[in-house]
């Protein structure tokens, strides 16, 4: 049966809000503004960031894992490209799949690029999209020389 006009409304709604949990991923993380980065997150929410920094099972790990992430690797830029979202309207849940390309460097100076992938889940139940899940892929973590 195809959607109604409010459904598409809504999904199209949702999808903006989606999109903006994901960019403040982004913001929250690079610009070490605590209070964007731990709103994006369910209460139980799983950062699964593989090997070998392991995963976190709820906000209190995550914000753990966020300030040792801050100290380890003290500059951040990440962008966050070929987002394709799909809805679970009977449940109010949603999945992502989107491409990540981040530059960092950490606390001994030396830059880095990287690519990956984020697989994510969001529900709504909150009245508010937020992650309920994002797993993260590395594909690769490259140090960069010095270009003179």
């Amino acid at each position: 049966m195809p959607k109604t006009l409010e459904e598409r409304i809504n999904e199209l709604e949702a999808r903006d809000q989606i999109k903006e949990v994901i960019a403040n991923y982004n913001h929250g993380y690079d610009k070490r503004d605590i209070e964007i980065f731990m709103d994006i997150w369910e209460e139980n929410a799983i950062w699964d960031l593989g090997d070998p920094q392991g995963s976190c099972q709820n906000k209190e790990e995550i914000l753990e894992r966020l300030q040792i992430s801050w100290r380890d690797i003290p500059q951040t830029h990440h962008y966050t490209v070929n987002i394709v979202i799909s809805f679970d309207r009977k449940n109010g849940e949603a999945t992502s799949i989107s491409d990540v390309d981040a530059t960092a460097i950490n606390k001994e100076g030396v830059p880095s690029i990287v690519a990956g992938t984020y697989y994510d889940k969001f529900s709504n139940r909150t009245g508010k999209w937020r992650f309920i899940e994002r797993k993260v892929k590395i594909h690769h973590l490259t140090p960069v020389s010095e270009v003179r």
